[in-house]
């Protein structure tokens, strides 16, 4: 019994925590460096010290430039 309600209760609980993992990255990324990464971008996940844009045109205007690479 112990194992059902156990599995129920992760079954109820692990989606919404991938989910919130989500929505708490922003979609663009500009680094100290004003470069402009969005979530296809190699280095996007690694870029710690960033200000958040919604778009890539955003963050160009904004005076970003996009990756080299």
């Amino acid at each position: 019994m112990r194992w059902i309600v156990f599995c129920l209760t992760l079954c109820l609980f692990v989606p919404t925590t991938f989910a919130n993992e989500d929505a708490s990255e922003p979609n663009v990324k500009k680094s100290k460096n004003n470069i402009c990464h969005d979530k296809s971008s190699r280095s996007y996940k690694r870029t710690k010290n960033y200000t958040p844009y919604e778009t890539i045109k955003e963050c160009l205007a904004s005076g970003g430039r996009l990756p080299l690479k």
